[in-house]
């Protein structure tokens, strides 16, 4: 796999791309001993079953098997080829990688730098019309009753699009941007007679990623037109629902808070940026999708969900619930006093009343029940409306206290029994108990040595021998003497040995770097097996119980073998051969019961 880029450049970015820095940027990781974990964004689980061994420069997922180094990394959550991911990092952290990719793959690029570089030019266009143009004045003025101030509106490089049909294409034209490449990147629309700016007289909001590149735009009127606001179309560079607004300026402070306010809108995350509470983004508009859930679950442990208060605000805000809960988050939500946004309530009350507002926003379960309340009423009559709305909310929370907790909740506000909502509650998880099994233990891994049949003890010594010599290259030489060459029998182990010598002869040698010489599915079978606990901390008295079992398992096969031909032997009534061969396995037989598992032990 690391074929199309030289070594030493593959292990430069290799020694800069420090493992936890990289996925802490898209996994939120909580430190666990020698290891970090977290909730896996490859697939949807309720308990942390992602790990990152920074000692061994890889991580691993017990519930999907994902699993790799820093490249193999960035290939899954970006979805791009091995050169890909190196050139990412490579950018990232400062090292030149040469081109190396097929044609098909430089063509991908090559439109995908384009885009972004068109998107970055038109965003640096808005702002200057913005901050200089006389035509950009209604704009300033309306930020300016809106209280954001310059340095925010630099720092989220706010602009304004002229209300000239053509103003855009024209002024891109100039630097070398065709129409078509407009229309590709969303900014222009083609109609009947012409093609024309798809944002016009609109304060302009850039939308980046994660890593800061412009991947749209959103569009706000300053009258009363419809509609109010405009995003980019849908394109392969833009989708609303994979973004939320201002995620890259947002991850260092989640990283220090633990958790992440989202808002409905620019507005209010740009309000509450310019109060200091820069764990705050913005979904595009009031639907919450589940890959925004999954985002937002790769970085926060926590989300608070600060949706404005009227019905399409408290729709979006339960949808949002019911996502978040099925991924495993943890939520809250945040109801501002008399109706308002954030940004409303941040002008008016500060950034000190905001966060206690926060501190005291509401638990996921109370909220829930409080608007099944409301929509239900608290009759007797309606007790069971109310009750059905909530035994999935609380069949479906993380631990056994916090739905304890939810049952004395519900069965308080309801002035019913707790035995009463308990017992409901198991009746209803009894019903749904496939839908909610988990699958994502560490049990049922396919690549996991537990697994594997008692009766295979010799193939479990090959894995935990592959291990200890992966981790303790110093104790290839002693297996050697011992072992005769060809003892790796799994084809999985043997093709993992075979690279181990092919490295360490060419070049130095190092997990990661073994990482980029497998195909997915070795690689996701090594990194569970590396992630294994030895049974006990003496290694040496470890690997010579593998070394024993290993000698015991050829001591077996030859006795087969022997038996086999004293079987046919015994047909042809040779005995000179018959008490030859029964003198081998005698000798067998005395090493298997003593124990002695040396080199004399084995038949001649």
């Amino acid at each position: 796999m690391g074929g199309f880029i030289p070594e030493e450049i593959l292990e430069n970015v290799r020694m800069r791309a420090d493992i936890v820095q990289v996925i802490s940027d898209y996994v939120h990781l909580q430190k666990k001993g020698k290891n970090y974990v977290g909730n896996c964004p490859f697939h949807q689980e309720s308990s942390p079953s992602f790990t990152v061994t920074p000692e061994k420069d890889m991580f691993y997922c017990f519930g999907c098997s994902a699993g790799g180094n820093v490249f193999k990394f960035i290939m899954l959550h970006h979805n791009v080829t091995f050169p890909e991911a190196v050139k990412m990092l490579g950018d990232r952290f400062g090292v030149a990688v040469p081109d190396g990719y097929t044609p098909q793959i430089r063509e991908r690029l090559r439109r995908e730098e384009k885009a972004w570089k068109i998107n970055a030019l038109a965003r640096d266009y808005f702002h200057d019309v913005l901050m200089k143009s006389p035509d950009g004045a209604s704009a300033r003025d309306y930020l300016a009753r809106r209280g954001i101030t310059r340095e925010i509106i630099s720092d989220f490089k706010l602009g304004f699009a002229l209300p000239a049909w053509d103003d855009l294409i024209k002024t891109m034209q100039g630097s070398g941007i065709g129409v078509q490449d407009l229309l590709e990147v969303g900014l222009a629309v083609s109609g009947d007679r012409k093609t024309y700016d798809r944002f016009r007289s609109r304060l302009m909001f850039p939308i980046t990623d994660a890593l800061g590149r412009v991947a749209g735009f959103g569009g706000r009127v300053l009258d009363d037109r419809l509609p109010k606001y405009l995003n980019t179309q849908e394109t392969e560079y833009f989708s609303k629902g994979k973004v939320l607004y201002g995620l890259d300026r947002a991850r260092q402070a989640v990283r220090d808070t633990g958790y992440l306010v989202i808002t409905e809108g620019y507005m209010d995350t740009i309000a509450a940026h310019q109060f200091g509470i820069t764990n705050t983004v913005a979904a595009l508009g009031t639907s919450l999708t589940r890959e925004h859930s999954r985002l937002l679950m790769n970085y926060a442990s926590e989300i608070i969900i600060a949706f404005d208060a009227d019905a399409a605000g408290v729709a979006a805000s339960l949808r949002g619930l019911d996502i978040l809960q099925e991924l495993g988050g943890r939520v809250r939500v945040l109801t501002l006093p008399e109706g308002k946004d954030p940004d409303e309530f941040l002008r008016a009350r500060g950034a000190g009343d905001f966060k206690q507002q926060i501190e005291q926003a509401t638990p996921l379960v109370e909220y829930r029940l409080k608007q099944a309340m409301e929509k239900h009423g608290n009759t007797p009559f309606n007790k069971e409306a109310v009750l059905g709305e909530m035994l999935p909310v609380l069949a479906a929370m993380n631990s056994e206290l916090e739905r304890s907790e939810g049952v004395k909740l519900v069965s308080s506000r309801l002035y019913t029994g707790y035995h009463v909502i308990a017992d409901e509650l198991t009746r209803f998880s009894a019903q749904q108990r496939k839908k909610w099994t988990k699958s994502d233990n560490i049990t049922n891994n396919k690549h996991n040595i537990i697994n594997r049949k008692k009766s295979d003890f010799g193939e479990r010594a090959e894995l935990g021998l592959l291990k200890l010599m992966l981790e303790n290259t110093g104790k290839i030489s002693q297996v050697t003497g011992e072992l005769p060459g060809n003892f790796f029998k799994n084809p999985f182990c043997y093709g993992v040995y075979d690279k181990v010598l092919a490295i360490i002869q060419n070049s130095g040698f190092s997990l990661s770097a073994l990482l980029d010489y497998l195909e997915e599915d070795e690689q996701q079978q090594l990194s569970a097996l590396l992630m294994e606990p030895f049974p006990g901390d003496n290694i040496d008295a470890i690997l010579a119980g593998y070394i024993a079992a290993i000698k015991r398992r050829e001591l077996m096969q030859s006795r087969n073998a022997l038996q086999a031909v004293l079987d046919d032997t015994e047909k042809s009534g040779d005995r000179e051969e018959m008490a030859r061969i029964l003198q081998q396995i005698s000798t067998i037989d005395r090493t298997l019961k003593g124990g002695k598992m040396c080199h004399e032990g084995r038949p001649k």
